[in-house]
């Protein structure tokens, strides 16, 4: 078995899921080996559990499960992009580590890639028990938006749940901006692309690590990296209340000259001076958000920081080992 080129890859974003890579690690492995020679990399985004020791354990064991850890969490965007940047596979899986995903789908992703798809996506069809109400509600808003005023045609229930070949993966990989929304860059590159649908999986084990302020960070990260909309929405709305703005200049004027009343137009000035203000604080808010990002852009900062590999973790292992041979020697 060629290991330095596997047939398959299967990125697995690992955040405190201690009690789920063995079960994920075992069930990818019947999976897999139908299709040839594989791997199975876990990307660990700083897991404050025991998931980067049982990743150890597992790779100790089995050199074709390896893993890349994180100095720091970085995110689960980071953690797809570092899996893309060190899987080594034709053809690339990613997926949950937490049973959401469902690993039974892989063998459909990977029959639509030998038919001819350089990308296999796939959307959620979710039983609305399985999700909750805010979630539901929230996710249909964000593609709805998204599907409005951005570039790319992303569909309701679309997941990271993703087959890449190796040519839209190395495609990916050069790519240079910080931020990348996979979900439409994928679909934004132009390659044959075919779609799957799934129903979620059950979480084995643990809780969902999708806060609300994750939530609303992959949102405006999707919304921007796919769409300058809200710059132009931004033009529109200043028109707008400057047209309200001399509107209400001219009532104010107006009444002063014809109502008769010398106090007139407090009010008018009051409601003036708040939409004035609404319509500035939206429109800079706007803008602050892209300039914000070309800042991150302009640093050049690195999208993540690896503090080990199972590579170099062997390469410990055995430095340690010839040490301890030395001094029994002697």
């Amino acid at each position: 078995m060629d290991l330095s080129r596997p047939s398959l890859s299967v990125v697995l974003p690992v955040y405190n899921e201690e009690r789920n890579v063995a079960a994920m690690a075992a069930r990818l492995a019947e999976i897999a080996g139908a299709f040839g020679s594989y791997e199975i990399l876990f990307v660990d985004d700083c897991s404050t559990d025991r998931s980067l020791t049982e990743i150890k354990v597992l790779a100790g064991r089995d050199r074709r499960i390896r893993f890349v850890a994180f100095t720091r969490n970085f995110g689960h965007q980071a953690a797809l992009r570092a899996g893309l940047r060190y899987a080594r596979g034709d053809a690339v899986v990613l997926m949950d580590c937490d049973f959401e995903h469902p690993p039974e789908l892989i063998p459909a992703m990977i029959a639509e890639w030998r038919r001819g798809a350089k990308i296999v996506v796939t959307e959620r069809t979710t039983a609305p028990r399985q999700l909750s109400f805010l979630k539901s509600v929230s996710s249909r808003l964000f593609y709805r938006l998204l599907d409005a005023i951005g570039d790319v045609r992303i569909e309701p229930g679309s997941a990271d749940f993703l087959l890449l070949d190796r040519t839209a993966v190395d495609t990916i990989n050069g790519f240079e901006t910080r931020e990348i929304f996979l979900r439409g860059l994928v679909r934004w590159l132009g390659y044959p692309l075919a779609k799957l649908t799934f129903t979620q999986g059950t979480r084995q084990e643990g809780e969902s690590k999708f806060t609300l302020r994750r939530m609303i960070d992959f949102a405006l990260m999707g919304i921007i990296a796919h769409s300058v909309k809200p710059l132009r929405i931004a033009i529109h709305l200043s028109l707008i209340f400057a047209a309200i703005g001399v509107l209400l200049l001219i009532y104010s004027i107006a009444s002063f000259l014809w109502s008769g009343h010398t106090v007139a137009g407090w009010t008018s000035v009051m409601s003036a001076i708040a939409l004035l203000g609404a319509g500035q604080f939206l429109v800079l808010g706007i803008i602050g958000e892209y300039i914000g990002r070309l800042l991150g852009e302009s640093r050049k900062w690195p999208v993540y920081l690896v503090a080990e590999t199972e590579e170099s973790n062997r390469v410990v292992n055995a430095g340690a080992g010839r040490g301890t041979a030395r001094a029994a020697g002697a």
